[in-house]
């Protein structure tokens, strides 16, 4: 992120192409799906870009999964979420 830095544009444009969200905020976790409970830019904005206008850190992005903030417990569910059915390959 230093050599790096992610701007407000290119953060919402993470979100933008996400199509599961998880957003560690507080002691919850909020999940968001772009079929059933779409993130919108003002929320988007709000959980991904600090008040400097870079993004928040840690996020984890893997293909169409964006996670934002870490505990080990968020990060095993959001990487359940994308292992393969029984039977398929990763």
């Amino acid at each position: 992120m230093e050599a790096n830095p992610v701007d407000r544009g290119s953060a919402l444009a993470l979100a933008r192409r996400a199509r599961q969200l998880f957003i560690k905020v507080g002691r919850e976790t909020l999940r968001f799906d772009a079929a059933r409970n779409p993130l919108s830019a003002a929320e988007a904005a709000s959980y991904l870009v600090h008040e400097d206008g870079l993004m928040r850190v840690p996020v984890l992005v893997w293909d169409d999964l964006l996670v934002r903030g870490y505990t080990e417990a968020l990060y095993e569910e959001a990487l359940a979420s994308r292992a393969p059915a029984a039977g398929g390959q990763a």
